[in-house]
């Protein structure tokens, strides 16, 4: 079974979505992996930087740690599960910041209690 880590990012197949559900192959980054399980918890990207007006979004600098090539938006509200066989290429692992404002993001939009 597929290894990852929380924090990475991985070109994903996305099957065909409806309306305005993101869709195709595309970065995203590692929410959450069950070692147990081939599902993955993942939030999208996008290279389209209007999107960042949305709420629960994150805009994301490329670096050589996160293997992006250009700027790009997690679209944080358009978490999925899939499963580990759609994760097709590692690019790298955003930086502890970004994950921290991520993570921050998701405790907000699903009104999760933050342990300190």
């Amino acid at each position: 079974m597929l290894e990852i880590s929380k924090g990475e990012i991985w070109l994903i197949d996305l099957p065909e979505g409806m309306g305005h559900e993101q869709k195709g192959k595309r970065p995203g980054i590692v929410a959450a992996g069950v070692k147990q399980t081939s599902i993955a918890i993942i939030l999208p990207l996008t290279g389209e930087m209007d999107k960042a007006r949305f709420a629960w979004t994150h805009p994301i600098a490329p670096s050589k740690e996160n293997g992006l090539d250009k700027e790009s938006v997690c679209l944080v509200f358009q978490m999925r599960s899939l499963d580990k066989q759609r994760l097709i290429h590692k690019f790298g692992k955003i930086e502890k910041k970004d994950m921290e404002a991520i993570d921050a993001i998701l405790a907000d939009m699903l009104k999760l209690e933050r342990r300190s």
